[in-house]
């Protein structure tokens, strides 16, 4: 699941409401729209060791 900082609170609580209370959650900046595709890229490379390690555990 990829979330924005401002909604991570609200992520983890629709998740576990659903029954998955250990979903693994990447953040990301808030807001995407309306931000530039400079930045944008910036948090994407940002995410990248995290990303690995949620799909990994490593």
């Amino acid at each position: 699941m990829i979330t924005t900082t401002n909604f991570r609170e609200l992520t983890e609580q629709v998740a576990a409401s659903l029954g998955h209370h250990n979903l693994r959650i990447l953040t990301v900046g808030h807001p995407l729209g309306g931000t530039s595709t400079e930045i944008i890229h910036q948090w994407a490379d940002d995410a990248v060791e995290e990303t690995i390690h949620l799909l990994t555990g490593r």
